[in-house]
């Protein structure tokens, strides 16, 4: 049985994977003080508590800094688990064209994964609606095909406030709509719609250009925020990665 840890650019993910289950989700946000990592070590140590059978911890991480802060934490904290981070791209006969491997964020990676372990019948767009937007496709014979990055809704929506003198500060209301008729719900049906709308049609251009034979999944930590607006035929699943995490640990042998 093992405690992931997946550390993106703005949260940490905890959950036990007991070979492709999937439980006691956790969710921490990434901020850089000593606070993080007292909650984080309660976390641990409830878990641990909660299932003994733990015997191992993997880490995977787009954060490199907020990693290197976890990572001697446990060494100190948790001597009696196996730590193992996770940083080989590679995966049986999953055909990766991307000219620096390197760059490719892991998160995307597992996501690929988690995507193939749900669908092998056909192609699969994978959107991750986080910090940044991200595609990424895989045909149907498990080729990495491509993808996009984006500024993630979030992100968009910081800067926006940040550079605009006449906006003020606003706090998101996600709202339905075509139209607003005040500046606060301009803003948040311009939100909801716009990052939906160029979602949908990026979806629809891999579609036309790749086939139709695709099936699109939605995941990332806007999941449940853009699932109302977006098509009901796409799959929408927050646990992409660490199902994607489940599927690598489980068909390696060095854990």
């Amino acid at each position: 049985m093992k405690l992931i840890l997946e550390i993106g650019n703005s949260s940490t993910k905890l959950a036990v994977c007991n070979g492709f289950k999937i439980s006691n989700i956790n969710y921490l946000e990434n901020i850089d003080n000593s606070r993080f990592l007292v909650n984080l070590n309660n976390i641990i140590k409830n878990l641990v508590l909660k299932k003994p059978n733990i015997n191992q911890i993997v880490i995977s991480y787009v954060n490199r800094k907020i990693m290197t802060k976890i990572k001697k934490n446990l060494i100190n904290k948790f001597l009696n688990l196996k730590l193992k981070i996770l940083k080989k791209k590679k995966y049986k006969n999953f055909k990766i064209k991307y000219k620096n491997i390197d760059s490719f964020g892991s998160d995307r990676f597992f996501n690929c994964l988690g995507a193939r372990s749900l669908n092998n019948k056909t192609g699969s767009i994978v959107v991750d609606i986080g910090t940044a937007t991200t595609f990424d496709v895989i045909s149907s014979d498990f080729e990495y095909l491509g993808g996009l990055i984006i500024p993630g809704p979030l992100t968009s929506f910081s800067s926006l406030l940040s550079n605009t003198s006449m906006i003020g500060k606003y706090e998101l209301n996600y709202k339905s709509g075509i139209l607003g008729k005040s500046t606060h719900d301009c803003l948040s049906i311009g939100f909801t719609q716009g990052n939906s709308k160029m979602i949908e049609s990026l979806v629809l251009n891999i579609v036309n250009k790749y086939g139709k034979s695709y099936q699109t999944f939605i995941t990332g930590g806007l999941t449940d925020v853009f699932k109302k607006y977006l098509p009901k035929k796409y799959i929408f699943d927050k646990l992409l990665t660490l199902k994607g995490i489940a599927l690598y640990i489980k068909n390696y042998d060095d854990f």
